[in-house]
């Protein structure tokens, strides 16, 4: 017991001496996140940038203060067409009005901005809604059909920042296994820090178990971090149980320690061995429903998906996070993943070279 403290405490030791490890297992996830939250984190309240150019008279005065009053318009005044449009161009306007002097027979001109379509087609839905009501209050006619909206409170709506945070924190457990363990073990095979070891009474299992211990420690740290900051500043929620949210993260870290071991073993030199651990977590980034939900991949992608190691980890993470969910429907992908990291120390174990 004695020489697994002494061989924990060593690589506590080494892992803070080492400033690179504590930027990509501390600060990378945290500046990720922070970029993310920037992004997506500060509510869903939607709004469009609206020019306007009006050439006077009681229609542009009407249109200008009724447009003000629609919640989602940021109406701008422009003083001219060209102006306008070449704002439009820029990105920096969804939608430019241009109203025609009064008594023309020109109609109501409404360009929109192209590379933003989805935007564009929801302010021109709102826009053809204020025009047609505008039109049936000047020509006096009631309406024949009248709608009614009423509110219904239902479960708490996920934001997508909310949505986003489950997957950097399965991100980070993947990335200091595949890219932490990996780099680690085979520098300290290198450097004959491992036949050093062999070489006294420490027991082998003793600077592995070590090893796991460090970095099932410092993940936790890292993910308490990270989601810390992500509910104090970018009023993140978390409606799940943190007991469970801890026991998903020390599955995952055996599991991906466990792969970074095996990876190890197959790999001579640090720079080999980084470059199998990205091989491996860079498809699951982008493909195992950290970034975006796995339902916008294609259909080919979907048994692929299911394959991956982190995409278990990602969805029972978000479940329990984002939506309070029991683990009871997530319990296979967890066999799965567990089956994982099972294999992973078996193959670590059986080509694990101390020199």
């Amino acid at each position: 017991m004695k020489a697994f403290a002494m061989t924990t405490y060593m690589l506590f030791k080494h892992y803070f001496r080492d400033r690179s490890s504590v930027f990509w297992g501390m600060v990378f996830p945290l500046l990720l996140m922070s970029l993310i939250g920037l992004a997506f984190g500060r509510g869903e309240s939607i709004s469009f940038t609206v020019g306007f150019v009006g050439q006077g008279g009681a229609l542009a005065q009407g249109l200008r203060t009724g447009l003000a009053d629609v919640p989602v318009f940021k109406m701008t005044d422009e003083k001219e067409e060209a102006s306008a449009l070449a704002e439009l161009r820029k990105g920096r306007r969804t939608l430019v009005i241009v109203v025609p002097p009064q008594g023309s027979p020109e109609p109501v001109r409404v360009f929109f901005d192209q590379a933003r379509v989805q935007d564009a087609r929801t302010a021109l839905l709102i826009l053809e809604k204020f025009i047609s009501d505008a039109n049936l209050r000047i020509a006096g006619v009631q309406p024949a059909v009248r709608l009614q909206a009423t509110g219904i409170a239902a479960a708490r709506g996920v934001r997508f920042f909310d949505f986003l945070l489950p997957g950097i924190l399965a991100m980070t457990i993947m990335n200091s296994g595949l890219n932490g363990v990996t780099w680690v073990v085979t520098e300290y095979r290198k450097s004959l820090v491992l036949k050093r070891v062999l070489a006294t009474p420490v027991h082998p299992f003793a600077f592995i178990g070590g090893l796991i211990t460090r970095y099932a420690t410092t993940n936790l740290v890292q993910l308490a971090v990270i989601a810390l900051v992500a509910i104090w500043v970018f009023d993140a929620v978390i409606v799940g149980s943190l007991v469970t949210l801890t026991a998903l993260a020390l599955l995952g870290t055996l599991v991906f320690v466990g792969m970074g071991l095996a990876i190890s073993t197959a790999s001579r030199s640090p720079e080999s061995a980084n470059l199998m651990g990205s091989a491996l977590s860079f498809p699951m980034l982008f493909l195992a429903g950290t970034l975006w939900p796995r339902e916008f991949m294609p259909a080919f992608l979907q048994p692929v998906i299911s394959a991956l190691p982190l995409t278990p980890l990602v969805e029972s993470m978000r479940a329990v996070a984002a939506r309070g969910e029991t683990l009871l429907p997530y319990i296979p992908g967890l066999v799965y993943l567990a089956a994982w990291g099972a294999l992973s120390l078996v193959v670590a174990g059986w080509r694990f070279k101390w020199e």
